[in-house]
């Protein structure tokens, strides 16, 4: 699998003008011979975190731009993975979408958050992967949680996806965590962020894909544009069958969670 890494900065509330930057960005991917072009979190509509401004008139437009782009990787033969909004399951959402060639459509809504986003968006409570299993969905903020990660690959996803507004301020999460999540989980975890400045928000940017043994294949700064390279999905069945040495068989050998208990005097201060 060929993956390509779309890094931008999407305007707030600019639903024509990123529509247009990742219409670019798509057919860069696809003269690239990308199968799939991964954009940022919420990189439709902009990081727009005020529910006033999801009207009924700016969510129809969006639904608009998404049927554009999907169109667009439909002509030009490549999947497409994007941040959008929806009011999805009765409430607004902060999704991630993929799509195949053939026109098919997976959607998750992000489940974890910080406050500012629970003001504006529902949490999601399912967990999503593509089709044959290979794929699992998340977005941003999911990646800091292990036991999310785990259970996707526990259900049997080699790849984890997830599009980013990640921000500078706190990136040595991002940073420290994304590593960790590869090696812990024998898969490759692939992070597209926006980057740039929007309002008091400065992007971290830092898009990145990294293998199963926790190696950075690329790594795109804080640069605008597209980023390829090849994922070995075979390889990661040969590590966690231990076909291949290269690591533990982390995934056979995890225990399930184990209860609690105190020893019966406290450790001295």
């Amino acid at each position: 699998m060929r993956i390509a890494l779309a890094q931008f900065t999407a305007w707030t509330g600019d639903i024509t003008g990123n529509l247009s930057r990742m219409q670019a960005l798509l057919e860069a991917g696809a003269q690239d011979h990308a199968d799939l072009v991964c954009f940022p979190e919420l990189c439709l509509p902009g990081y727009l975190l005020d529910p006033g401004g999801y009207t009924a008139a700016f969510l129809k437009d969006l639904a608009r731009a998404a049927e554009a782009l999907e169109s667009a990787a439909r002509d030009l033969r490549v999947q497409v993975a994007y941040g959008t909004a929806e009011a999805y399951a009765g409430a607004l959402r902060n999704m991630i979408v993929i799509t195949d060639t053939g026109g098919g459509r997976t959607r998750y809504a992000k489940s974890h958050m910080v406050r500012a986003e629970r003001a504006a968006f529902t949490q999601g409570n399912e967990l999503v992967l593509t089709a044959d299993g290979s794929l699992a969905l998340g977005c941003c903020y999911d990646l800091a949680f292990p036991g999310f990660c785990a259970s996707l690959a526990e259900a049997g996803a080699q790849v984890m996806l997830f599009p980013m507004a990640w921000e500078k301020q706190r990136a040595f999460v991002f940073e420290g965590v994304a590593a960790a999540r590869a090696i812990e989980n024998v898969a490759y975890v692939v992070c597209a962020n926006q980057t740039g400045n929007m309002g008091l928000t400065q992007f971290h940017g830092g898009s990145r894909i990294i293998d199963p043994l926790g190696n950075i294949l690329l790594e795109m700064g804080d640069r605008i544009g597209l980023s390829s390279t090849d994922l070995d999905l075979d390889w990661v069945s040969r590590l966690r069958s231990s076909a291949d040495p290269a690591t533990y068989p982390l995934l056979d050998d995890r225990q399930p969670p184990m209860p609690v208990r105190r020893g019966s005097f406290p450790v001295p201060s």
